[in-house]
């Protein structure tokens, strides 16, 4: 048997860590952060009354209502009149001539109707309504409208079919040709394509439901792939990583040859001879950069080798505890389940609390836009950044919880996978140790990723409006760029340090603050490690990720145009398709939360569990999953 490959680069631990931790997660262990989790009630309570005031005092409907040009609320200041019509099709009176009506009735501007006329009556209007200037069929309306100035626009009104659209308006059923010589009410809008749309997932939801379990089952494929050809994988992207730099040596050196033997030499008595020697000396330079980079690839290659193995055996050792812990998967859409919750109840409560401003609608003749206009004072503006924050903090604690489950069920699996121990109950018990003793801890670390969240937010629309005050200010522009680029990657480091917390948290019991400082000190000392496996995880997630929703999609678009019932029933497999590459799409990202935060905790786990060894007398980790232990010397060979 040929000797395994020692990594002698691993750091020993600075410090001695809890002899305890050699039987795996501290069981004795107590409330961290109570204070954390005593503020973050108190917010929601605030949070609670802001939302109650705007159930009681907030007016939603008044935001989506359409007003006339007089600044009337079609439904609301009129009960029971609840649609606007468009009398005047023609771009520069089209908003600011509107009514609530109803056909037939009084055809004065600002009239208010109950529906939707669905018969052409102007034919009957010129007959029985003597009061109007002039009443013409839609076409003419429009042909005549920009040549004629002796006629009182307001009074002039096109009467043409109509349906209902989005519950608000009349929309012209039948003058789509017309509609489509003017600016502000386009064709585009469809009601034949909209119910093609409904009629065609309607006839397709059985395939849409079926999606999930066919997602389900990709899942479970990829996972059986990297457990048993992770390896394969790994080596062929390290392969086409220095194939990739080869070819790139050889390209650049084939056209430094070409400037240098061929254009160089034509060129070198013309005038272009500078530019060309220029060239030649850049590629010649580039060349020798890039050989120099590969050179050093290869040498780094060598000396992280055993890493690379133990990369390896990571991803290897995280499909295996999601094998052993199935159920482990059920943790990520209870999380995102609460999670939708809680943003729907958020939207809908941000509405009543808009619900709140000013809202009135235009009037003549300064209408621009026959929807509410939103006055909103400056306490209702900071209840509403209040809220966004709760909302962000709502948000990453359930994230946290959803992180600190599956990383504590690992720590726990992992440390009994010893000789003559038996694994059992870890998902439950993550379950319990969360809420009895570390919502304070989650609290805490979701808040500060929320501050971030939220800071970045906030830039993100001091940038848009910069943008529409300086114009073309290419200097502010690029300073609120790159403000952007660093608090973005901040966040993404808080997060990272947030999730490998919550793991030390789930080992040794520690508060946030302890924890994180922990974790921030073995992920520097294992830095090419964790580097190594956050690199491959990343890599085997987004491929993850590809290979369920793509294959997910193929199967149902297949079904759509092979299988006779969906081949003849449905007007366009387009839009079912992509519904099943959505929901396809987030069972990838469910299934690889899991194995994502599953390399981070088996990773952490070891690390402990080789220096715990080390610190007291051993030579390698003692709970080592076999497919961590084979790519390791152990202590009896």
């Amino acid at each position: 048997m040929s000797a395994k490959i020692q990594d002698i680069t691993t750091s020993k631990p600075e410090k001695n860590l809890d002899p305890r931790l050699l039987q795996g997660p501290l069981a004795e262990r107590g409330c961290t952060d109570f204070i954390c989790i005593i503020l973050m009630v108190s917010a929601i309570i605030v949070e609670a009354i802001f939302a109650i005031e705007g159930y009681a005092q907030g007016k939603p409907e008044r935001l989506v209502a359409a007003y006339d040009s007089d600044g009337k609320a079609c439904g609301l200041d009129v009960v029971g009149y609840d649609y606007i019509y468009f009398p005047i099709l023609y771009t520069n009176y089209f908003n600011r001539h509107n009514l609530c009506t109803i056909l037939p009735l009084k055809y004065n501007v600002n009239s208010i109707v109950t529906s939707c006329d669905q018969v052409n009556h102007y034919q009957y209007i010129l007959e029985t309504v003597g009061t109007l200037t002039l009443i013409m069929p839609l076409q003419h309306k429009i042909t005549m409208l920009p040549y004629t100035n002796a006629f009182d626009i307001s009074k002039f009104v096109c009467i043409y079919q109509s349906d209902v659209f989005l519950s608000r308006a009349c929309y012209p059923s039948e003058a789509l040709g017309y509609l489509s010589m003017t600016d502000s009410f386009t064709s585009a809008i469809d009601f034949n394509r909209y119910s093609n749309w409904v009629y065609d997932l309607n006839t397709a939801k059985y395939i849409i439901l079926a999606a999930f379990f066919v997602a389900f089952v990709a899942g479970l494929i990829y996972m059986i792939i990297l457990r048993y050809l992770g390896g394969l994988f790994v080596w062929i992207t390290v392969l086409l990583y220095f194939v990739a730099l080869c070819v790139l040596c050889a390209y650049t050196y084939k056209e430094y040859d070409y400037y240098l033997n061929g254009a160089g030499y034509q060129a070198s008595s013309s005038t272009s001879g500078t530019n060309t020697y220029d060239t030649t000396q850049a590629l010649k330079i580039l060349f020798i950069i890039e050989v120099v980079f590969l050179g050093l690839s290869v040498l780094i290659f060598f000396c992280i080798f055993n890493k690379i193995r133990l990369a390896i055996g990571i991803i290897k050792t995280a499909t295996v505890y999601i094998g052993d812990n199935f159920s482990i998967l059920l943790v990520p859409p209870i999380i995102g389940l609460g999670i939708g919750i809680l943003w729907v109840w958020w939207i809908v409560s941000c509405i009543y609390i808009v619900g709140q401003a000013t809202i009135t609608g235009q009037t003549y003749p300064n209408v621009t836009t026959p929807f509410a206009t939103v006055t909103i004072d400056q306490n209702l503006k900071g209840k509403l950044l209040y809220f966004m924050l709760l909302g962000l903090w709502n948000n990453a604690f359930l994230l946290a919880l959803n992180q600190f489950i599956i990383g504590c069920s690992v720590c726990i699996w992992y440390f009994s996978q010893g000789p003559g121990m038996e694994s059992g109950g870890s998902i439950r018990k993550s379950v319990y140790w969360a809420f009895r003793y570390h919502l304070g801890s989650l609290a805490f670390g979701s808040l500060i990723l929320a501050i971030v969240q939220f800071i970045r937010i906030i830039l993100e629309y001091i940038k848009y409006q910069t943008a529409k005050l300086s114009g073309d200010n290419r200097m502010t522009q690029c300073l609120l760029a790159c403000l952007s680029c660093i608090v973005a990657c901040f966040e993404r480091f808080v997060e990272f340090l947030n999730r490998n917390a919550y793991i030390q948290i789930a080992l040794t019991g520690k508060s946030f603050c302890p924890a994180a400082k922990d974790a921030f000190e073995t992920i520097w000392s294992n830095a090419t490690r964790y580097s190594l496996v956050s690199g491959f995880g990343a890599i085997f997630t987004f491929v993850g990720k590809l290979f369920i929703s793509v294959s997910t999609t193929l199967f149902a678009y297949e079904i759509f145009i092979n299988v006779y019932t969906y081949k003849t029933s449905l007007s366009s497999p387009v839009l079912p398709t992509i519904v099943v590459f959505f929901i396809a799409y987030f069972i990838g990202v469910l299934f690889l939360s899991v194995y994502q935060m599953a390399c981070d905790a088996v990773l952490t786990c070891f690390i402990y569990d080789e220096d715990l060894n080390k610190q007291n007398g051993g030579q390698s980790a003692q709970h080592c999953p076999e497919t961590l232990r084979e790519w390791f010397d152990t202590k009896d060979k």
